[in-house]
């Protein structure tokens, strides 16, 4: 049989199969909307506005997934101001929808965009700083009581109980009203330079005279376990994380003189995973060497089995920066690779889209060549769903090959809903614990669609897997076996039968 190299165009986007990759893996980015560093590139002020934010919406998702990101943190909320039409905070001025003929829900059009693709979308809010802070600068009455001003800017107080009320109900809003893959928390902590932070009249109030510095962290703790049981309540599937700072502690002979999560800005993480307050965290290594490595192991060690997944900073390579080569990264992947933290995310898109230094044409090749789906929630469920039954084949025009099968509707939650992983070998029967064989993750159809080339001889056997909101995975359907060029039987349909499996003949 002659070499034969196949792309597989599905529902879920482009994939390239050329080499062994971790099956199991988060592959995720930052999409930035604060400053429209990211997107958009157009602010809304007319109809025409809507659809060139969806087209460039729609580019820099084709090319994130053909670099191979699976999951997208959309930045949802940002200081004060959301993406989406709500009844409690005002839109992002890139999204002011001023004239009532404008209808366009930004966030509603990044779920569905990022699920036809097979890509996860999480809602990325930042939670305390809500603004300018200057001199005589009027705190908006929905913040009434509750925001300080500190070096600049407006925060929401943590030590205010009435801070964590407005914040789930903020929670609320985009967990019951959108169809999203998880939340996302930024800057759930403590400004920088706290210690100065102007709580001293809310201390008093409300801290029983415990120690200050164990009465903040404990106020971010309260916010971190009250949303997390919030949207479990609603949603058991989403999954809650935060971007927290890098380095959780201090390390024994390491020595290191920046800030810390536990002491400089009263953030525990460490604590949220080990009451199971946190699905997944994402500490952001943003630094090299000897600042990063060991710290990676500091925080695998304080997982309580929870994904831990090291977030990169890929504007390191700015010249106004550090000027970060490229090979600084990739070793930071391989070494996150090598420990079992559960993958990476990448601060922020543009350095992706634009290749920086060639950073995406390295991390596409070398490290994400092949799809690959998510760790499985097994803390939140462990329940598999039902298999495809039977999977058909047809070529009816010689150019491509249709792969449909049966939905699945047994999905241990109340929407129901499930998506598909498709697998192909050339031996039976197919493996679907090696990498290599799957081509085409999270798909939202029932159906897929693949060119094929009858001029050359190949023949392959497909399955297909049902994948829940949890990230589990069925047992495989039935085999069906496709040839191309002199192996092809029918030059229609080949649902050939596998070798002591007759259920395979149509």
């Amino acid at each position: 049989m002659k070499r034969f190299i196949l792309y597989f165009i599905c529902a879920a986007g482009l994939v390239f199969n050329l080499s062994a990759q971790p099956k199991r893996e988060i592959r995720g980015v930052w999409i930035t909307v604060n400053y429209a560093l990211d997107w958009p590139n157009h602010p809304l002020r007319s109809k025409a506005d809507i659809e060139r934010q969806k087209e460039d919406f729609d580019r820099m998702l084709d090319k994130l997934k053909d670099a191979g990101i699976n999951m997208v943190f959309m930045q949802t909320r940002l200081r004060g101001e959301v993406i989406y039409p709500s009844k409690i905070e005002p839109a992002n001025r890139y999204f002011n929808q001023k004239s009532s003929s404008v209808q366009y829900d930004p966030l509603a059009y990044a779920v569905d965009a990022c699920r036809q693709r097979g890509m996860e979308c999480h809602a990325w809010m930042v939670v305390y700083p809500v603004g300018s802070g200057k001199k005589r600068a009027t705190v908006p009455g929905r913040y009434k009581d509750m925001a300080k001003s500190f070096r600049g800017t407006l925060y929401l107080d943590p030590g205010n109980p009435k801070t964590i009320d407005y914040l789930v109900s903020l929670v609320k809003e985009v967990v019951s009203g959108y169809d999203i893959d998880g939340i996302h928390f930024d800057y759930v902590r403590y400004p920088d330079s706290s210690g100065k932070f102007p709580d001293g009249d809310t201390y008093r109030r409300y801290s029983g005279g415990e120690d200050k510095a164990d009465w903040r962290r404990g106020n971010i703790n309260r916010f971190v376990y009250a949303v997390y049981d919030t949207v479990k309540s609603l949603k058991p599937w989403v999954q809650v994380s935060s971007s927290v700072i890098g380095m959780y502690d201090t390390i024994p002979d390491v020595k290191n003189r920046h800030w810390t999560a536990l002491h400089s800005v009263y953030q525990d993480p460490a604590d949220w995973i080990r009451k199971g307050k946190h699905d997944f965290i994402v500490p952001m290594m943003y630094y090299a060497d000897n600042l990063f490595f060991p710290f990676v192991d500091d925080w695998i060690a304080r997982c309580n089995g929870r994904p831990v997944v090291p977030g990169l900073g890929l504007y390191q390579m700015d010249a106004g920066e550090f000027g970060w080569e490229s090979n600084v990264l990739l070793e930071q992947i391989r070494y996150s690779r090598d420990r079992p933290t559960q993958g990476n995310v990448f601060f922020r898109a543009r350095y992706l889209l634009e290749n920086k230094k060639g950073i995406c044409d390295e991390i596409s090749s070398r490290f994400y060549s092949t799809p690959a789906i998510l760790p499985a929630l097994t803390w939140l469920s462990r329940s598999l769903p039902e298999a495809p039954g039977q999977i058909y084949a047809s070529s009816k025009n010689r150019d491509s090959l249709s792969l449909e099968w049966n939905k699945v509707t047994d999905a241990d939650t109340p929407d129901k809903t499930i998506f598909y992983n498709v697998y192909r070998s050339g031996t039976f029967p197919v493996d679907t614990n090696d990498p290599q064989n799957l081509i085409a993750a999270r798909l939202v159809n029932n159906s897929c669609e693949i060119p094929i080339d009858n001029r050359t001889e190949s023949g392959y056997y497909y399955v297909v897997t049902s994948y829940d909101r949890y990230h589990n995975e069925s047992e495989a359907s039935a085999p069906v076996y496709f040839g191309t060029g002199a192996l092809m039987i029918n030059s229609n349909t080949c649902n050939t039968p596998v070798p002591g499996d007759e259920s395979l003949v149509p």
